[in-house]
C-alpha cells in the first residue's frame, strides 16, 4: 500500500483511503468479521493482538478462531499498519485493539460530536491526567457502505491539534481543567480567553480556533443536518484518524453497517 498520505493524516488528523481492500480481501474479511460482530464492546468483538492470545485460542482447541485472528494480524501486516502508526507518533507504537462490530439501521446517531482523548468529569486531580503524548490511532476498515446519515464517521479537520494543545495545557497545569469531551463543551473551552491565548500561542496559528469554532456553529443545532465533514465510502474503503480530533458516528438510516477497526497507541 502507498502511504504518500502520511503528511494529509498528519495536517488534517484523518485521510480517507479508496479499495483500502482488493475483492479478495473485502470478502475474506467480511466472511471473519459477520461470524464475530457485535454490537461496539461486546467481548466476542474482539480479535487476538499478540502470541499469548493466540496461544490461549491453540490451548482451547479453538483452532478456526486462530487462524482467523492470524489473518487479520497478516493483514495488518500486509497493510503496514504499524509502520504507518509509527511515523505519525515519529516512534515505536503498539497495536491496542482489533475488533470488528455490527451497527443496525437506526434513526439515532452512533456516537455525537465528541473527542476520544478528552478528560472527563467535572474535578479531576492533575495526577490523574493522561501524557498527551500517549495517543492512539484508528484505522476504520468499512465492510459496508457509509455515508452522510448512514455510517460514516464524520471528522473535522485540524481538530486533533487543537485537543492536543487542551490536554498538553491541562497537563502541564497552565490551563484549569473543565469538561470538553461533547462539541459544546470543546467550544466552550477553547472560548475561553486565557485557553484561547494558550492554544494560539502553542499552535502558532491565531486562525486555528476561529476557523474552528466559525465550521463548528451550526453543527450544534441538530443532529440531521448534514455537513462538509461527512462523507461517502463504499465497501472495503477506510479511513485511518487521530483520535484526539472531534468527530462522530451517524446513524445508520440505509443499511446495516459493518467495520473492522485497528486500533494503534504511542504508549505500550
Amino acid at each position: 500500500m502507498n502511504v504518500n498520505f502520511l503528511d494529509t493524516l498528519k495536517n488534517d488528523g484523518i485521510v480517507k483511503i479508496p479499495q483500502f481492500l482488493n475483492e479478495v480481501e473485502l470478502s475474506k474479511i467480511q466472511k471473519i468479521v459477520k461470524q464475530y460482530s457485535a454490537v461496539k464492546g461486546a467481548h466476542k468483538s474482539y480479535f487476538s493482538t499478540n502470541y499469548y492470545q493466540l496461544i490461549l485460542k491453540i490451548l482451547k482447541f479453538d483452532f478456526k478462531r486462530f487462524f482467523q485472528d492470524i489473518t487479520l494480524l497478516n493483514l495488518a501486516k500486509k497493510k503496514k499498519l504499524n509502520y504507518i502508526s509509527d511515523k505519525i507518533f515519529n516512534k515505536r507504537s503498539y497495536l491496542k485493539f482489533i475488533d470488528g462490530y455490527f451497527t443496525p439501521i437506526s434513526n439515532k446517531d452512533l456516537l455525537p460530536w465528541h473527542t476520544d482523548q478528552a478528560y472527563h468529569g467535572d474535578e479531576k486531580n492533575y495526577d490523574e491526567f493522561v501524557n498527551p503524548d500517549h495517543a492512539h490511532i484508528k484505522f476504520f476498515i468499512y465492510l459496508t457502505p457509509v455515508g452522510p446519515n448512514n455510517g460514516c464517521t464524520s471528522y473535522i479537520p485540524k481538530s486533533h491539534k487543537i485537543g492536543y494543545a487542551i490536554r498538553k495545557g491541562i497537563y502541564e497545569k497552565v490551563l484549569e481543567y473543565s469538561p470538553y469531551f461533547t462539541l459544546t463543551e470543546f467550544r466552550n473551552f477553547i472560548s475561553k480567553p486565557i485557553n484561547l491565548k494558550y492554544i494560539n500561542n502553542y499552535l502558532k496559528d491565531s486562525n486555528a480556533v476561529n476557523n474552528f469554532l466559525k465550521n463548528t456553529e451550526k453543527l450544534e443545532q441538530g443532529n440531521n443536518l448534514v455537513s462538509e465533514f461527512d462523507f461517502a465510502m463504499n465497501s472495503g474503503d477506510a479511513i485511518i484518524f487521530d483520535e484526539g480530533g472531534v468527530h462522530k458516528g451517524s446513524k445508520s438510516l440505509i443499511n446495516d453497517r459493518l467495520v473492522l477497526r485497528y486500533l494503534y497507541s504511542s504508549k505500550k
